[in-house]
């Protein structure tokens, strides 16, 4: 479904490029988790994935980037915005319109769909989200949470079959970034998504499943394993991130954590 062979990115005006060789393939219906620390590339990876770059921040590309067995360098926004939906850290963002339902009808609009066949598919996704309630709401009086629901149906609403979330726990407090995590799941599930989480709260991430975790540090990747065989290992706490509290706790108990088997199922 996604496939980035030799992809190295430098932006306008900089001396050196963010992204360095990235190798990466992604089978449809797989979740991955990106995640780095603070300036490693892995947001940057995200807008090459959904074009914002080059398209709005000037840079030099290279390499070879496939989405759906398509070449990247060959869609424009539009056909690109129709494979990966992209779901922004701050909701609010993404906001167009002055209630729920029409922000969540917009991209059909946009697509000149039948009024009939509007009002249709935003009752079928306030439902599988969860929110009829809200549809009459303006979208910057929500919560949190009600806000990703509405950023989620406003790009799942066009069927995009890859769904990309740059940071989706960062606005959200436990009990709600517990909730969002179990509906992108069931989504996923249901839908077979491909899915794509860029953030660096993985013990909180991990509350559902993921297929792997791909590791950025200086614009490269240095991991890309299962999640189990990535929190054995030592490479998050060498390169500046948290590993889960749950793997700290059971090494402090002696534990020996490399003999332990799905050790991201700690629900």
């Amino acid at each position: 479904m996604i496939s980035l062979e030799n992809v190295t990115f430098q932006y306008q005006n900089q001396t050196e490029p963010t992204l360095k060789n990235i190798n990466l393939a992604l089978q449809a219906g797989e979740r991955a988790l990106i995640t780095g620390p603070s300036g490693s590339g892995k947001s940057t990876l995200g807008n090459l994935l959904n074009g914002v770059l080059p398209e709005e921040f000037p840079g030099e590309l290279s390499g070879k980037i496939m989405i759906d067995g398509k070449n990247l360098a060959e869609l424009d926004l539009t056909a690109l915005s129709f494979e990966v939906g992209t779901v922004l850290q701050d909701p609010d963002a993404q906001f167009v319109a002055l209630t729920v339902a029409e922000d969540v009808a917009f991209a059909l609009e946009n697509d000149a769909r039948p009024a009939a066949e509007l009002h249709q598919r935003v009752a079928q996704w306030a439902e599988i989200l969860q929110m009829p309630e809200l549809l009459k709401q303006k979208p910057q009086e929500l919560s949190g949470g009600q806000k990703q629901r509405v950023a989620l149906a406003g790009v799942l609403i066009d069927d995009e079959p890859i769904l990309l979330l740059d940071e989706p726990l960062a606005n959200l407090d436990p009990a709600a970034g517990k909730v969002s995590m179990e509906l992108l799941d069931r989504l996923a599930k249901e839908r077979g998504l491909t899915v794509i989480v860029i953030d660096h709260r993985i013990e909180e991430a991990l509350q559902v499943s993921f297929d792997r975790i791909v590791v950025l540090k200086d614009g490269q990747i240095i991991a890309n394993d299962q999640p189990t065989a990535i929190l054995q290992s030592d490479v998050l706490l060498a390169n500046g991130l948290r590993e889960s509290l749950y793997v700290t706790a059971l090494k402090d108990a002696g534990v020996d954590v490399s003999a332990l088997v799905s050790l991201d199922d700690w629900q």
